[in-house]
C-alpha cells in the first residue's frame, strides 16, 4: 500500500511520508497515502516519528470481555477512514496508518482544538518535491467508538492537500501512539474494525501456513516490517502499510536490484501526493509476488521514482490498501505477527 494516490478519481491512492521529532528524524510512518492522480497504487504520507522523547504514555481502554469492540469504517479511494473524538469533541475523519509514527492532527483542527503545539517546526520527510513543517504535541483522548487511549503523542502537519485529494476532509491520521500493544483487526471485505483482547488466531505461527491464512512475524521499525516477502523470486523487506492506497511499491533501490531499471524507465507516469506535495511515479507489472503459500503473477505495481522523498527506506517493497482490500488483516502488535485471512 500502498502503491501511489491518485486525485479525486475512482483510481486514486495516498501516501505517506517521515517528519522530524526532537533532533533526529522522526519517522512519522504516514502510511504511504498515495493519492494517485493517474495510476494504481499508492501512498499518502511515510514515517512521522520515531519515537524518541515522545514516551508512550497513553493507557489502553479496558477489554475484559470475550467479544471483541467492534466499529465501522469507510473504505474511500482504498483509504481506511474513521471517526472519532477528539478531547470529547467531534466526531472528526481520520485515517488509520500502520506506518505512520506517532499520529497526526491537522494544523487547523489542533488550532481549533486548542491544542499546545511545539514552539519549534521541524522540516518533513517523504514524498515530494516541496516541503512541508511538524509541530509536537499531544491528544488528550481519542474516542474511537468505546475504545479510548489518552494522552496520545502526533505531530501537527497541514493536511489540506491529503483532503484535497480525497474530497472530503481529513483530520488526522491514528497510527503507532494509537496502535502500540493493541490487537486489532481490519476486516476489508466487511468495512469493519475490531479491537481484540487476546489474539483470534492463538497458536497461529506452529501452524503452517495456507493460500488463505497467512501469518508473518514482524518487527516495528518506522513501519510494520516483515523480511518474508518475495518478488520475482527475490526475497526482500516489505512494510504493510494501511496508510497506502496502492498495492505493491518498489524503492529506487529495489527497481535497480530487480534489474527494472527500462521498465520503470518506460513505464506510464502517475501524479502522486506524498507529505511534501505532488511527485511522479511510474507504473509497471511484476512477474511475481509470493508471501508464504500465496503466489501472484503480473501483479500490478508501482516503481518510486529516485528524488522523490523514497531513498534509503528500510524496507524495498510497500504493500498497502490495493492489496489487503480482499483480506481480513489482524495486526496483533504485543505478539509482533500479522494474519492475512482470504474470505470468499
Amino acid at each position: 500500500m500502498k502503491t501511489q494516490p491518485r486525485a479525486a478519481a475512482p483510481g486514486e491512492k495516498p501516501h505517506k511520508q517521515t517528519m522530524f521529532m526532537g533532533n533526529r528524524t522522526a519517522g512519522l510512518a504516514f502510511g504511504f497515502l498515495l493519492l494517485m492522480i493517474g495510476g494504481p497504487a499508492g501512498g499518502f504520507f511515510g514515517g512521522l516519528f520515531r519515537s524518541q522523547g515522545l514516551g508512550y504514555s497513553q493507557r489502553r481502554s479496558s477489554q475484559t470481555r470475550t467479544a471483541p469492540i467492534e466499529v465501522p469504517f469507510e473504505f474511500i479511494a482504498n483509504q481506511v477512514i474513521v471517526e472519532v473524538k477528539i478531547a470529547g469533541k467531534g466526531p472528526y475523519s481520520m485515517l488509520l496508518d500502520t506506518d505512520t509514527d506517532p499520529s497526526a492532527i491537522d494544523l487547523a483542527t489542533a488550532k481549533e482544538l486548542g491544542l499546545i503545539l511545539g514552539s519549534r517546526s521541524f522540516p518533513a520527510s517523504g514524498g515530494g518535491t516541496e516541503s512541508n513543517l511538524v509541530q509536537l504535541t499531544r491528544l488528550p483522548t481519542v474516542e474511537l467508538g468505546t475504545v479510548i487511549a489518552k494522552d496520545v503523542a502526533a505531530g501537527g502537519i497541514d493536511l489540506s492537500k491529503l483532503s484535497g485529494r480525497l474530497g472530503r476532509p481529513i483530520h488526522g491520521v491514528l497510527g503507532y501512539s494509537f496502535l502500540k500493544d493493541r490487537i486489532i483487526q481490519i476486516d476489508y471485505p466487511e468495512t469493519k474494525i475490531r479491537f481484540h483482547a487476546e489474539s483470534p488466531y492463538p497458536g497461529i505461527q506452529d501452524q503452517p501456513n495456507t493460500v488463505d491464512k497467512i501469518a508473518l512475524a514482524f518487527k516495528y521499525e518506522e513501519g510494520v516490517l516483515v523480511d518474508s516477502v518475495y518478488i520475482n523470486g527475490q526475497k526482500m523487506k516489505a512494510t504493510l502499510d494501511t496508510g497506502s492506497s496502492g498495492t505493491f511499491s518498489l524503492t529506487p533501490e529495489a527497481v535497480i536490484d530487480l534489474g527494472l531499471e527500462e521498465q520503470a524507465q518506460n513505464g506510464e507516469g502517475e501524479k502522486q501526493v506524498g507529505y511534501n506535495g505532488e511527485y511522479e511515479s511510474k507504473s509497471g507489472v511484476l512477474k511475481s509476488v509470493r508471501m508464504g503459500r500465496l503466489s501472484i503473477d503480473s501483479a500490478p505495481a508501482t516503481f518510486w521514482i529516485p528524488g522523490t522523498g523514497h531513498d534509503k527506506k528500510k524496507y524495498q517493497v510497500n504493500i498497502g490498501n490495493g492489496f489487503f482490500k480482499d483480506y481480513i488483516v489482524t495486526f496483533d502488535f504485543r505478539g509482533k505477527v500479522v494474519v492475512l485471512e482470504r474470505v470468499e
